[in-house]
């Protein structure tokens, strides 16, 4: 298990990394640390873990975009992943509240109106939480 600062930064490695992925058009690399990230994300409802919960439910929807050919998820364009990638892993290892408003609308679980994708991914990651109580 990862303590939620080297989840912070881990994660923002993997974005950045994906971003240059992206933008060299190896789209098949674009996720591949996801699942093993998944299963060492830290447990609990820290508060340091909001941000990170955030850009992994960004990172997800990244990967989902991707599999599914690029159809816009909630308006994110293709070319747009990269640049929102870097920004979010800036704000992570800057120690900010993810700055971007947009993706704090769209990946924020706290927010009601979310993808139902979104609300899998929350859902996952709190029952492991509960079942480990």
């Amino acid at each position: 298990m990862l303590t939620s600062e080297a989840a912070r930064q881990a994660l923002a490695v993997y974005l950045v990394t994906d971003a240059a992925a992206h933008e060299a058009e190896r789209f098949d690399a674009i996720g591949r640390r996801f699942d093993g990230f998944e299963h060492a994300f830290p447990e609990g409802d820290d508060a340091t873990l909001i941000d990170v919960r955030m850009a992994m439910t960004f990172w997800d929807a990244w990967i989902d975009a991707r599999n599914h050919g690029w159809q816009p998820t909630a308006g994110i364009q293709q070319g747009e992943w990269p640049a929102l990638a870097r920004g979010i892993a800036a704000d992570l290892t800057g120690h900010r509240d993810i700055g971007d408003a947009r993706v704090r609308e769209l990946f924020d679980v706290r927010n009601p109106g979310l993808a139902d994708r979104v609300k899998l991914l929350a859902g996952r990651l709190r029952e492991r939480s509960e079942t480990t109580d």
